[in-house]
């Protein structure tokens, strides 16, 4: 029995809203109940030695493995880890003799960490009915237009704010396995149509009024806390990622609204989680983060969000593909919020209200309809457009004008003809991505058809098997593979996804000849243009290199 993780938890989580520690533990199956009473055992008794009597434990089993909860202050969560990592320890090792010693130290430790002035700040941020966010060097009250953020060591006296310039703007969260990026900016394009400034943070960076003012993965909480303590923005849409979600919790509460795009098979084992039930479970996390009058968005085509919502106590704002769906026909009959596509329209149902929004050959992202994936990306975002309060008018110019050009929405759905070739461009990484890409793909007619791809490393060699397995639905003439620049390779060798992917392919049917293999995506962009010619499709699935290869399409002449 070994630690293999341990971490803060600052937001609302798998387990509770309350803030703590969390370590994850190898333990026997059979063993596991006796280690986790041994443990809340442990664990209770340096709490009551601490004075901290009204924190609580949970716990989570999964494949061999416990997650082990502790809550704590929320000013002193790196001294929480090391009492959680102690009192494991101590339920192992039974060596209780010198625990008045690591009690000593640990009470050292949490007095270091302390600080008061944090805790009564949050406390008078709360009275005044405001948001507190906090970070390892600032904490902030309010948020963007209405936010005012210090650093730790120099926290003002709560008397010494002008509370009166202090308030929150509305805010949206958005997760999901697929379409969560697209639905982030198809949100800043209404906002933008509706002269409002946006503030959004995604794994392209955090952007404010649809302009990038932080380059990177920002799908994080720190990613979010830095776009509500950025003092122009008006409303702001966060994509919270689900490694965000399971190492820290979600980075803000008590937001306005909340859309799950959709659920399926991706990253699984990451921090125990092992099937489509529990990542629908950790996808909605976001519900937790909901005000009592927030609005939660999902998707009702997806049996997995389906199954999950029954457990949700909050408002349910429904949408799908399907005008005859059973859980949304039932929802708005009851005069629940809902939205559907009907005859190739967008309708919107609220209190039997039915409104006809637009025609889906308006929406370019859907490409007159044949992308399915994006109609139903745009239903989401409308229904969180309808939660926070936008109008009609600005909901409809926001998808009228949002297109898929690299420029508004890069690595998604990105087309282009060239020589009499057509290419698509795209981020797609997993099987349910791709399987939504290739629906689109069978639309254009192709003499031959290319597809480049690789993977980050992360993913397990059946995870790759899988995709492959998608990928071999477009019968392609030819396939190229890319390895991953380092900081995807994530604990795999160079070469090695390359060969795990070659092998898949090659037990799938697909002789050695028909593959290619480049050292890069920008190189393996470059052989595909030159593999290509006139009547050929070529499916380029590009997970780094992204700029660097829509030059290489831009030039190609």
């Amino acid at each position: 029995m070994k630690i293999l993780d341990s971490r803060r938890i600052t937001g609302p989580s798998f387990f509770t809203e309350k803030p703590g520690a969390m370590i994850d533990v190898t333990v026997p199956t059979e063993k596991s109940n006796d280690v986790i009473a041994e443990w809340e055992l442990s664990v209770r008794t340096f709490l009551n030695g601490f004075g901290w009597t009204n924190e609580i434990t949970q716990y989570r089993k999964y494949k061999g493995s416990v997650s082990l909860f502790m809550s704590a202050p929320i000013d002193a969560l790196y001294s929480a880890c090391d009492v959680n990592e102690t009192a494991f320890q101590f339920s192992i090792l039974k060596n209780l003799n010198s625990f008045d010693v690591e009690l000593k130290r640990l009470k050292k430790l949490i007095d270091e960490e302390s600080d008061p002035a944090i805790l009564k700040l949050k406390n008078v941020a709360k009275k005044h009915g405001v948001k507190f966010l906090q970070s390892d060097d600032i904490i902030s009250v309010g948020t963007g237009t209405g936010c005012r953020a210090f650093r730790v060591d120099k926290i003002p006296k709560p008397s010494d704010i002008d509370w009166s310039s202090i308030h929150d703007i509305p805010i949206g969260l958005i997760t999901g396995t697929n379409g969560k990026s697209t639905s982030v900016r198809l949100m800043e394009s209404i906002l933008f149509e509706a002269g409002i400034t946006s503030g959004a943070s995604s794994p392209d960076g955090i952007r404010v009024a649809r302009k990038t003012v932080e380059s990177g993965d920002y799908s994080g909480p720190e990613g979010a806390r830095s776009t509500l303590r950025n003092p122009q923005v008006e409303m702001a849409v966060l994509e919270v990622a689900r490694g965000g979600m399971l190492r820290r919790g979600l980075p803000v509460r008590n937001v306005d609204a909340a859309l799950i795009t959709n659920i399926a098979n991706d990253h699984f084992g990451d921090y125990g989680v092992n099937s489509i039930s529990e990542m629908a479970t950790t996808k909605f996390i976001v519900s937790k983060g909901l005000k009592d009058e927030g609005i939660l968005i999902l998707n009702a085509d997806d049996n997995a969000i389906i199954e999950n919502s029954k457990n949700c106590s909050k408002s349910i704002c429904w949408f799908s593909l399907n005008s005859n769906n059973p859980r949304l026909l039932a929802h708005i009959h009851k005069g629940g919020m809902g939205a559907y596509l009907d005859d190739d329209k967008l309708i919107f149902v609220n209190n039997k209200k039915k409104i006809k929004l637009m025609h889906i050959h308006d929406i370019p992202i859907t490409m007159k309809g044949i992308a399915r994936y994006n109609i139903s990306n745009s239903l989401g975002a409308l229904c969180l457009a309808k939660a926070i309060h936008i109008e009609n008018k600005f909901i409809i110019n926001g998808l009228k004008n949002f297109t898929s050009s690299f420029e508004n929405n890069p690595g998604r759905c990105n087309y282009f003809e060239k020589k009499g070739i057509s290419i698509l461009l795209d981020f797609a990484h997993n099987p349910h991505g791709l399987s939504a890409l290739l629906e689109l793909a069978n639309h254009f007619p192709a003499k031959r058809k290319l597809i480049l791809l690789s993977q980050a490393g992360d993913r397990s060699n059946a995870d790759i098997e899988n995709l492959v397995q998608k990928a071999m639905a477009l019968n392609p003439a030819q396939v190229h593979i890319a390895d991953v620049a380092e900081n995807y390779q994530r604990g795999r060798n160079p070469g090695e996804i390359i060969q795990v992917f070659k092998n898949a392919f090659l037990s799938s049917g697909l002789t050695e000849k028909y593959i290619d293999t480049f050292s890069s995506f920008s190189a393996g962009v470059k052989g595909s243009l030159e593999w290509a010619e006139e009547g050929g499709f070529l499916l380029l699935l590009v997970l780094d290199d992204l700029i660097e290869s829509k030059k290489m399409i831009d030039d190609f002449e």
